[in-house]
């Protein structure tokens, strides 16, 4: 009986040996990944992770948004009304009540027009959403658009349902990229942890930042990635992936860079012309368009100063090493604070490395740590006015995919377990706080303006998060809105 027993237990273990050969050969793209059994199933689920998402996100009945938005949240507007990517008629209002021009920091004036300082693919890819609601403001005597309280109402409300689709449509994305790896049930633990226990919910669902359509993009990148060795025109999606992320956010172009020269170093010419299509092609267009208006190759944004501040050698390391250190453990602006799932993402990630698995995962790493080396050197570490680690919220797709070759190992381990189920319901709970509460408590304005004083975001004393619990719940504005138009 004990033979027995020892040779069935031999006979599973090779089964599991087996099964994680198999997954690490598909991850690597040695073997084509093994399509679902049930793919309608799969896109089922993914709508109703869609909607989940969608419903969740807007059950806050606000928006949660600052200036930075307010070019996004018009232009659809203007491009369907007035045939116009100009903003004048909202900006020149502002400059009589503001002066100092560099308080309107979101426009740039070109050619005698005021325009979006920020990349316009974010308001290109949402018109098509605000088609209805701007047929029925043509329609309206007397007109309401563009200064009425009631256009400042249908403008809030379409800046959150199109915010809050992105992100719950790149949590769907997320699942379906996640199914070409691994089973339905990882793939939408996954999916949900990164919609709800992340920044996707508290940022990127909740107004019309960048960040949104970034994560959408990188979400799309992977599922291209996922099918590559099943079909040779996934990687022509994957270029049009990180494109599309380039364009709404420069910086990410450091991706597109990482990929080249892996496709490169390992001579795969083939599979680099069909991934340099589309950024040869839209790259073209993003770059007409900034030379036109702006005669400035990255556009009216500009890119931030890397590395140039004219200070000593030791000093920059000393600012450097406090911007890395702030933006992962500060209790006000630390990811491992805001999200600290994904302290397990860094041991995924630390895995694929070793393994080489998928073959272009070192280069992708290596480009993740560049742009956060970049994007807290060259901004203000601290994302200005926001709920938490603002900056990382493009990334988080990844980090999601990290913690997929560990999950098997944390199932296995109660201790492993226990400790991932807590970190996921600390940053769940954060993400409430952060769409039920913030800013309630004004963190961010007292006592003194953190873009003032960013060592702030290092008193454990009085945290964002404590701050905006302790105050309350926010009003949901939208809610009391629409309910005194109604009546």
């Amino acid at each position: 009986m004990a033979g027995k027993a020892g040779r069935g237990k031999q006979k599973r273990n090779r089964a599991k040996r087996g099964a994680r050969a198999a997954v690490s050969d598909r991850l690597s793209g040695t073997t084509p990944s093994t399509p679902s059994e049930r793919p309608r199933r799969d896109l089922i689920f993914a709508g109703f992770l869609l909607l989940l998402l969608f419903v969740i996100y807007n059950s806050n009945f606000r928006t949660i948004r600052w200036n930075d938005t307010l070019p996004a949240r018009l232009l659809p507007f203007s491009l369907l009304l007035d045939h116009s990517l100009y903003l004048d008629q909202w900006v020149r209002p502002l400059l009589a009540r503001r002066p100092d021009v560099n308080q309107l920091y979101f426009v740039r004036e070109s050619h005698g027009h005021w325009m979006s300082s920020y990349p316009i693919i974010l308001p290109i890819f949402v018109t098509p959403l605000y088609i209805l609601p701007a047929w029925w403001l043509s329609r309206q005597s007397p007109p309401l658009y563009p200064y009425s309280n009631y256009f400042g109402l249908i403008a809030d409300t379409m800046e959150k349902l199109s915010a809050s689709l992105i992100a719950a449509i790149s949590g769907a994305v997320l699942f379906l990229a996640f199914r070409r790896i691994a089973s339905r049930k990882v793939s939408l633990v996954v999916a949900l942890i990164y919609g709800l226990a992340s920044n996707t919910w508290a940022i990127s669902s909740q107004a019309l930042w960048r960040h949104g359509l970034t994560e959408l993009s990188f979400a799309f990148l992977l599922w291209a990635l996922f099918r590559a060795p099943d079909s040779p025109n996934a990687l022509s999606w994957a270029g049009l992936a990180l494109t599309g992320a380039a364009a709404n956010k420069p910086l990410e172009g450091v991706l597109v860079v990482a990929f080249v020269l892996y496709f490169v170093a390992h001579r795969q010419w083939r599979n680099l012309l069909r991934f340099l299509a589309p950024p040869v092609v839209l790259g073209s267009l993003v770059l007409a368009f900034n030379l036109h208006y702006f005669a400035r190759v990255v556009g009216g944004y500009g890119m931030p100063q890397f590395f140039g501040r004219n200070s000593t050698h030791l000093a920059f390391w000393v600012r450097l090493g406090t911007a890395l250190a702030g933006s992962m453990v500060s209790p006000s602006r630390g990811l491992l604070v805001y999200s600290p799932w994904v302290a397990f993402a860094f041991l995924g990630a630390a895995r694929l490395w070793k393994e080489k698995s998928p073959g272009w995962s070192r280069a992708l790493i290596v480009a993740l740590a560049v742009i956060w080396v970049l994007q807290v050197d060259g901004e203000v570490w601290w994302g200005g006015w926001c709920f938490g680690p603002r900056y990382f919220t493009d990334l988080l797709p990844f980090f999601s995919w990290f913690l997929v070759p560990v999950l098997a190992n944390i199932r296995a381990r109660p201790v492993l377990r226990v400790a991932f189920a807590a970190t996921v319901a600390i940053a769940l709970w954060v993400q409430v706080v952060g769409a039920f509460y913030y800013p309630a408590g004004n963190w961010d304005g007292r006592p003194v303006n953190v873009t003032l004083k960013p060592q702030r975001c290092w008193d454990w004393s009085d945290t964002q998060i404590m701050r905006s619990w302790k105050a309350g719940p926010a009003s949901p504005t939208l809610l009391n809105w629409w309910e005194q138009v109604l009546q």
